[in-house]
């Protein structure tokens, strides 16, 4: 494997517009804000910070569950680098967290680390 680094997308918590999680507060790496020009890619690291205190996240791709985050009061979490989200161009990763958008005390702050490993050729599907 040879990874190229992609870099790191923040995001910003706001109050959901995936239909997923009415009325909470959504982390949503949508294409737009990613913004990456590679076919496939990877998400090794996700650093969450600046959660409300009692919250957690239930981690989406593309509408479907793949995990979740229990990043406590206030504290970080981190995403495991060995256990890679494999993700298109086009597919969204989203954060829906257990807060309220409604009035929050804090905004979950996340930023997401991405790579593309250069030896997979373009047309491989994943």
């Amino acid at each position: 494997m040879a990874y190229i680094a992609l870099g790191p997308r923040t995001v910003t918590a706001a109050k959901d517009q995936t239909g997923l999680n009415k009325g909470n507060l959504t982390t949503a790496f949508t294409a737009r804000a990613l913004n990456l020009t590679v076919s496939q890619f990877e998400c090794y690291h996700i650093v969450v910070t600046n959660v409300p205190a009692g919250a957690t996240g239930q981690v989406y791709i593309n509408a479907t569950q793949y995990g979740f985050t229990f990043p406590g009061g206030g504290g970080g979490s981190e995403w495991d680098p060995q256990q890679p989200m494999l993700l298109s161009s086009g597919m969204e990763l989203d954060i829906l967290w257990s807060a309220s958008a409604a009035n929050p005390p804090s905004l979950p702050l996340c930023t997401a680390w991405f790579r593309y490993d250069n030896l997979v050729p373009a047309n491989a599907n994943g």
